[in-house]
């Protein structure tokens, strides 16, 4: 890193059990960058982690300005965070993405956009190695929220329809199955359980859960079209269908079912290439210095 190169993170539980906060604390581990609530007049940058954090200091220009573009929420079913998403991205100088094709939207519309490889710590997702259950665990994962963008009615349905040839067990709040909290320490202690993972969610940045449990070695029924769903190869393991259609969702974790047992691991765990905690260090920081460099 240029020694020259001071950038500071504003993230207010920039120190908690989060996923945010991890992503930015790799980052304070790694290249000694700084971190809090408030941005640095003092920084050579100051990177809004992640985008809403521009809400509280608006009128902050004192340096160049990085937000990092999560998701943008539903325009009908979340309006003012919706609009919030696309004004961050308009003030900021730079904006940093989870996906491509959200990249190629902002860049389009804001200027100059980045897609960075997502932080998925390998060594903390070992392979899983136990044997597969009977019946089946099919698993869901994250905060099924009240604006119904992780997609919990057709999870609803899902439970209903094949609740009596399989089990369902969720990690984070909200589902319509047996769900725990899991603090970050226990989260691979749940995917190691799984026999499929399903992502039902409708908008997404990433979503973690999809890597984390590809790099397990569990297979996932996940939407087309939802952040980076579309990227991820075509391997055995990987079934994909319509987002929000629930026949072709039924039909998808059908397939999964019926090959759950014949999966190659470690392949599915191949998937999540380039992602890793090492490629998102090293791809903040080059592209921060030759931002900079440019504006010089």
């Amino acid at each position: 890193m240029t020694p020259e190169m001071k950038v500071h993170i504003v993230c207010q539980r920039w120190k908690q059990d989060r996923v945010l906060s991890r992503f930015a604390r790799y980052l304070v581990d790694r290249w000694g960058w700084t971190a809090s609530r408030r941005p640095d007049r003092k920084a050579d940058m100051n990177y809004w982690f992640a985008f809403l954090e521009w809400e509280h200091f608006q009128d902050f220009e004192q340096t160049p300005t990085v937000a990092y573009m999560t998701h943008a929420e539903d325009r009908i079913k979340a309006p003012e965070e919706y609009r919030l998403y696309y004004e961050a991205a308009r003030k900021a100088d730079l904006r940093v993405c989870m996906n491509e094709a959200s990249r190629q939207e902002l860049e389009a519309l804001c200027g100059l956009a980045l897609r960075f490889p997502l932080p998925l710590d390998k060594e903390h997702f070992p392979l899983k190695s136990t044997v597969s259950g009977d019946p089946p665990l099919v698993g869901f994962s994250g905060k099924a929220y009240r604006s119904g963008r992780k997609g919990a009615d057709l999870a609803e349905r899902l439970v209903r329809d094949f609740g009596s040839h399989c089990r369902f067990e969720a990690s984070g709040k909200k589902w319509p199955c047996p769900t725990k909290w899991y603090a970050w320490k226990d989260v691979p202690q749940f995917f190691q359980s799984l026999d499929v993972f399903v992502s039902t969610s409708m908008v997404e940045g990433g979503p973690m859960p999809t890597l984390e449990a590809l790099a397990t070695g569990v297979p996932v029924v996940i939407a087309a079209g939802v952040g980076l769903h579309d990227e991820l190869p075509a391997v055995e393991g990987i079934y994909r269908y319509e987002k929000g259609n629930y026949e072709d969702l039924r039909r998808a974790l059908d397939r999964a079912l019926d090959g759950y047992r014949q999966v190659d691991r470690k392949l599915l765990r191949a998937a999540t290439s380039p992602h890793d905690v090492d490629n998102w260090c090293e791809a903040n920081r080059r592209a921060f210095e030759e931002f900079l460099a440019m504006r010089q």
